[in-house]
């Protein structure tokens, strides 16, 4: 399950994925076990790209503090 709000910049990681570091995403918008991002760093789908991440394939590792 994803806790953060829209408009938070978090980190996420596939599951049981062990070649890349955590990606750097904003969440756009919500829904249950499901969030709409814009990728802000590369990594699985490249930057500036809008993906839907489900909660079974995917966790938060935690909010990017935004100076």
């Amino acid at each position: 399950m994803f806790r953060f709000e829209i408009g938070a910049t978090i980190l996420v990681k596939r599951f049981n994925d062990t070649e890349y570091e955590p990606q750097e995403v904003k969440i756009l918008a919500k829904a249950p076990n499901t969030i709409k991002v814009l990728t802000l760093t590369d990594g699985w789908f490249g930057v500036d790209k809008i993906r839907i991440l489900t909660s079974d394939k995917w966790y938060s590792v935690g909010r990017i503090k935004e100076v």
